[in-house]
């Protein structure tokens, strides 16, 4: 009879690594403990959250609604938040900014008015506005008092505009315009691109020459010859986000196609859909149930990283008059006043949504980063 040796005694599975998950564990959850391993892709994710929560509850947020304007402080500077006033604490206030001739630099300038404080409030009645534009209200997240200073946190715009509350009535645009497209994208790009590659043939053929015509006209240059058809169109802001969306996305699905198309190549070899085409289900069943979804995880990962690129089309399309028209707010078009170096030179603060579009490119390609090492499956864990 074997006996047992107290040395051999180790506990199941003991040479397997610490960090690697038990075999019974479910793969979301490798998934997950894969991408949480991505540090830069979690605070990705994190940066978007925040940004996509702000864009739901602009009108909360936004100390002023979006055409709010004050004539009078034209080009006023990013106004400092104080605390202490004459030497006494009074809790977070700002200064009345006056505007002031300098006669070395024949130049205007503001500069602060400390003769009295305006204070800083939590919950603040301020400028009325329509949440959603549904529900009326005039609850701002934080405002100041009295109706002279202005709480112009990123300074304001040539119409006497905050910029801050217009960024985030502006990512309303921007930041949904990506998704807009995508919606129509993945849905067109994997239909031709299943299509193509299960039938084979003079269908592949015939879809994938059409592809590959779109593909060969230069895509920024065909984005501005069709809204050089649609400028002058006599339509709202609304129908214009559509347009863009629309043309976004006719440009956007056949490299997706062309993509899917090799991998249900590879696909519809495969064991499970012989057996499933032999038990006389149809073609379109196939594709749609068996086929399509074993790409779920590379288009999951697409998506995330084709966003990007619908927001920078529309913003260079808006920065340059074509895309969303004034007074409606987008990223892009707030850029038109930078686009002037003179301008700029003088009111740096213009450029505040530039710096908004690159820390949402660069967050979005580190959640794209992080969900491509998820779901690939040769990871340990």
């Amino acid at each position: 009879m074997a006996t047992l040796n107290p040395e051999t005694m180790t506990k199941p599975n003991s040479d397997r690594p610490q960090d690697e998950l038990p075999p019974m564990v479910s793969t979301n959850a490798r998934i997950w403990r894969r991408f949480t391993k991505h540090k830069m892709a979690v605070a990705g994710m994190w940066i978007l959250g925040l940004m996509y929560l702000l864009m739901v509850f602009a009108e909360f947020f936004a100390p002023y609604t979006e055409a709010y304007e004050d004539r009078t402080k034209s080009y006023q500077a990013p106004v400092a938040i104080h605390v202490m006033h004459e030497g006494k604490f009074i809790g977070p206030f700002i200064y009345d900014q006056t505007e002031q001739f300098d006669t070395e630099t024949l130049l205007s300038e503001y500069a602060e008015d400390k003769s009295e404080p305006y204070r800083l409030t939590l919950f603040h009645q301020g400028t009325p506005y329509k949440m959603w534009g549904l529900i009326p209200s005039s609850l701002h997240l934080f405002g100041v008092e009295g109706d002279k200073a202005r709480l112009f946190l990123f300074g304001s715009d040539q119409a006497g505009r905050d910029i801050f509350s217009r960024l985030l009535y502006g990512s309303r645009v921007s930041l949904t315009v990506g998704l807009m497209a995508i919606a129509i994208v993945i849905p067109l790009g994997m239909l031709i691109g299943g299509i193509a590659g299960y039938f084979g043939g003079w269908i592949d053929n015939t879809l994938m020459r059409i592809v590959e015509a779109l593909m060969a006209f230069p895509s920024f240059y065909l984005l501005l010859a069709l809204f050089g058809v649609t400028y002058h169109w006599d339509i709202t802001p609304t129908q214009r986000y559509f347009v863009i969306t629309g043309i976004l996305a006719l440009l956007g699905w056949t490299s997706l196609s062309r993509v899917i198309r090799g991998m249900v190549l590879s696909i519809k070899q495969q064991e499970y859909v012989e057996a499933s085409r032999a038990a006389g289900a149809s073609h379109l069943w196939i594709i749609v149930k068996h086929i399509l979804p074993q790409t779920a995880s590379w288009v999951i990962v697409s998506i995330s990283l084709m966003v990007p690129s619908y927001i920078l089309g529309e913003s260079a399309l808006s920065m340059l008059g074509l895309g969303v028209q004034q007074p409606a707010a987008s990223w892009g078009n707030m850029l038109e006043e930078a686009r002037s170096l003179a301008s700029l030179s003088l009111h740096p603060w213009l450029l505040a949504p530039g710096f908004v579009i690159v820390a949402t490119v660069v967050a979005f390609n580190f959640f794209g980063d992080g969900l491509r090492d998820a779901f690939d499956s040769k990871k340990r864990v």
